[in-house]
């Protein structure tokens, strides 16, 4: 996150956390206004400076007198909050103690530091990477590379499984709603896809409890191949960075038509398409870019805001803009 970003989080923290004689004034911050803390570039950075420094016998995992609490990693420091629960979070508690087991026990981090740590824990303790002033995240890309709930998972699922007359949240098809991450963990067993339901259904090549029955768009050996990953990564609720460049050409083969497959034909394919609009082929997605309907629904203008259960990022719909504002080039 950048500086400016930071401070505005800060403001609007203020805002959020004002005591009840100020509630005569008005436009109080919502948590959801404020910029998305960066967990490698500003948590973990907090944690490993302060908490984890290396050979230091603390929470480095190097089997000191506090190895039991590593905090070097986001699955450690993960474990140590409770998501959107800053007052149930084991080392957020002892951040900001000021007794007892304050943490770092020496030097208490500054109001800055222990904002950040707070805010991360509010959004619900992700582990969003974003790049840092070099452009990189410790040297490596800026995004989290391996599969991930809200880049490579729910957009698929929502897209193929939570449609019309299935599993979305109003037909909820033997009773499973598929558009809350919630609902989809508790058809997968974490850690082990063979004996998750979910899995099962979409690896199955015949049978009623085949998913998507097979006169539906089907899933691609690259997407069932990452459901099988996030289940067996522990099928974690992360929210992760994601590869979006609006500085190269946008086209529509290489940027535009893999979006529509990954996130919208599972509902916009064939004669019973969402909405009466179809979007199978370029010509069709040419026709919503045309006619204005396209941009007005990833954008919520005067319609539902799609994707169904999800929304693509800022610069995902930058990216969309890109290709209609330049004639929607089939290239």
């Amino acid at each position: 996150m950048k500086p400016d970003k930071i401070y505005l989080s800060l403001i609007l923290l203020i805002a959020l956390t004002t005591y009840s004689w100020f509630t005569s004034c008005t436009h109080i911050a919502n948590i959801a206004d404020i910029p998305a803390i960066c967990f490698n570039t500003e948590v973990l950075k907090i944690y490993s400076d302060n908490c984890a420094m290396p050979n230091s016998g603390c929470h480095d995992g190097g089997g000191g007198r506090e190895s039991r609490l590593v905090l070097n990693s986001y699955t450690g420091i993960r474990n140590s909050v409770v998501p959107y629960n800053p007052d149930g979070s084991q080392s957020y508690q002892a951040i900001i103690s000021k007794w007892g087991n304050m943490m770092p026990p020496s030097q208490p981090l500054s109001q800055h530091n222990r904002t950040i740590i707070r805010l991360w824990i509010e959004q619900g303790a992700d582990s969003i990477m974003c790049a840092d002033s070099a452009g990189t995240t410790g040297g490596v890309t800026s995004y989290i590379a391996r599969a991930c709930f809200t880049r490579d998972i729910l957009p698929v699922i929502v897209s193929r499984c939570a449609i019309s007359n299935c599993h979305n949240a109003s037909s909820h098809k033997e009773g499973y709603n598929y558009t809350t991450y919630t609902n989809i963990k508790n058809s997968v067993t974490p850690g082990n896809p063979g004996t998750s339901r979910l899995y099962r259904s979409i690896t199955v090549s015949t049978g009623e409890s085949k998913m998507p029955p097979n006169n539906y768009p089907q899933l691609s050996a690259a997407e069932v191949d990452s459901l099988g990953k996030w289940i067996s990564y522990g099928a974690l609720n992360e929210n992760c960075g994601e590869i979006c460049d609006t500085i190269n050409p946008v086209t529509f083969s290489a940027t535009i038509w893999p979006i529509i497959q990954t996130s919208c034909t599972g509902c916009h394919t064939g004669a019973s398409s969402g909405g009466g609009i179809a979007l199978a082929s370029y010509a069709n997605v040419q026709t919503t870019a045309a006619n204005g309907s396209l941009m007005n629904s990833l954008l919520g203008n005067g319609v539902t805001k799609m994707p169904q259960g999800s929304s693509f990022s800022t610069c995902r719909i930058r990216q969309f803009e890109i290709w209609v504002n330049n004639g929607y080039p089939n290239n």
